[in-house]
């Protein structure tokens, strides 16, 4: 960190999103014969990152990677050439990795953080899907209304890449072969995304406008029978805390995997009797618009990834917000433990930089 740096006392800093990259999302078929590991596909994103950004070693403040395992931080600052003085942090996914590096660089313990998510094999759904199960008989929605959904969603995976939408931050993997990857792969289970954080004087370090402003986040713990709630307690207690209401969100990334979850969040949210209950509101929170929810496609279309997928949630909502000029978003995640988080992400108020 830049010891000149004049962090105000008074407030926190402001924490930006300068620029990300990801690697295309790839199935077990092309993971058995690629010869990839985590580190390849972290070092595969993470390095085209820091040359697009012109970000030197010594600039770095802090290394956080989102990974399930054994810790291998340590090797991937080695193989990312970073200097010696990078703090160096591992957690298991990825929306906890940028709240980590956003919690360092509020507190002025930082300016530029990297954050990578990696993984490279496909995370255990059985307690999510007897969840959703659950949730969904609440609501009386069926396995036919969650296969229209899955549909629908591949469909917009297929317009954003027939669009050439996703293409501007995804990096080409090459494999131990000499062969090219680039294009996502349905039934993924391994990729990663590197994300590049940063203060104000961050930005004017590098001399660089920011992709998105991260705002709040909160954080929430399900019943353990009812891990899919998870994203709907973080969502509506990030809507709460901000005071915000569905129509304050000009988009929208959630867990879409299992599909019935997702379908029994947004019922919930509709529900007055669901609300009074199990959140504590006196009215619904009302429809969210449909046009608004993962408009290039989510976890069914991409597949679902433990690490990776909020840091990609992150990077493709902040791409939507600056291309159509819109004011908000929300990522939420899900973890199968019933653990979710939600955060706040806002076309950048305009700097110094």
């Amino acid at each position: 960190m830049d010891s000149q740096t004049n962090h105000s006392a008074s407030a926190p800093a402001a924490v930006f999103l300068i620029d990300g990259l990801r690697t295309p999302w790839v199935n077990a078929a092309t993971l058995q014969t690629s010869g990839f590991g985590l580190l390849d596909l972290a070092l595969q994103c993470g390095a085209p990152l820091l040359l697009r950004c012109a970000v030197p070693a010594h600039r770095l403040d802090s290394l956080i990677l989102a990974a399930d395992g054994a810790s291998q931080v340590h090797p991937l600052r080695k193989r990312l050439r970073l200097d010696s003085t990078t703090e160096l942090y591992q957690c298991s996914h990825g929306l906890s990795a940028v709240a980590l590096a956003s919690q360092q660089i509020r507190s002025g313990d930082a300016d530029l953080v990297l954050v990578i998510s990696a993984d490279r094999q496909a995370a255990p759904q059985e307690p999510l899907l007897t969840s959703a199960k659950r949730t969904a008989r609440m609501f009386d929605i069926q396995d036919e209304d969650a296969s229209a959904f899955a549909e629908a969603s591949r469909l917009r995976a297929d317009d954003a890449e027939q669009g050439g939408l996703t293409a501007r931050h995804r990096v080409t993997l090459f494999d131990s072969q000499g062969r090219t990857h680039n294009e996502d792969q349905a039934n993924a289970v391994a990729g990663a995304c590197a994300l590049l954080l940063a203060s104000t004087a961050g930005l004017q370090q590098l001399k660089r406008a920011p992709l998105a402003q991260l705002g709040a986040g909160t954080h929430a713990q399900a019943p353990s029978d009812y891990p899919t709630l998870a994203p709907l307690l973080a969502s509506t207690r990030l809507l709460r805390q901000q005071r915000l209401s569905l129509d304050d969100i000009d988009q929208w990334e959630l867990p879409e995997s299992p599909a019935l979850a997702l379908l029994s969040h947004l019922a919930a949210w509709q529900d007055s009797d669901f609300c009074r209950r199990q959140l504590e509101l006196e009215q619904p929170v009302g429809r969210l618009d449909p046009c608004s929810l993962n408009v290039h496609g989510g976890s069914l279309a991409l597949g679902t990834l433990s690490a990776g997928d909020g840091c990609r949630q992150v990077l493709q909502l902040a791409d939507s917000l600056q291309r159509h000029a819109l004011c908000r978003g929300i990522v939420c995640d899900q973890h199968a433990d019933g653990h979710a988080r939600a955060l706040l992400i806002s076309y950048p108020q305009e700097t110094s930089a």
